[in-house]
């Protein structure tokens, strides 16, 4: 009979030592980065959004927003995923119209996009779960008036959606 207490009170000591790993909406870990030609984008609190309106119903949208040098303000970089369901983890999708999604990025009021080759560029979600992503990007995209921009060391971690 000793034994047994003993041995329940060993199960009970490894099971309360336990740390039990929880996501804290108040410690957010997401973060979103990129270089848009040379230059920091970070993001700590990216947006992601399940579409359900519009010409991408079921895609998912991810964003992130941040300033750049020289006091722009508001520069945002979207990327848009069609059919998002169907995506798999490690796959490269491609950013370009006609392709599995499109990437728009606003640098002050100027909106660069990839949407006609040679304008592209790739996705890989290196997690997918029933609530957030992660994974890298890397895209060209360019504006009518003023020339192009380059999205380099793209990548996104924990994004809610």
């Amino acid at each position: 009979m000793k034994n047994l207490l003993y041995i329940f009170l060993v199960f009970g000591i490894l099971f309360s030592s336990c740390e039990e790993e929880t996501d804290d909406p108040f410690n957010p870990t997401s973060s979103f980065s990129c270089l848009i030609d040379g230059v920091q984008l970070s993001d700590s609190s990216p947006m992601g959004r399940i579409i359900t309106q519009g010409a991408y119903i079921g895609g998912l949208e991810i964003s992130g927003t941040s300033n750049l040098k020289d006091g722009k303000v508001m520069n945002t970089l979207y990327i848009t995923i069609q059919d998002f369901s169907n995506v798999a983890e490690n796959t490269n999708l491609t950013l370009r119209l006609p392709g599995d999604g499109k990437a728009i990025v606003f640098i002050g009021i100027d909106e660069y996009i990839t949407d006609s080759p040679p304008y592209t560029g790739i996705i890989s979600f290196s997690k997918i779960t029933a609530n957030k992503v992660s994974g890298t990007f890397s895209f060209d995209a360019h504006f009518e008036t003023a020339g192009t921009c380059s999205v380099t060391e793209g990548s996104f971690s924990d994004v809610y959606y």
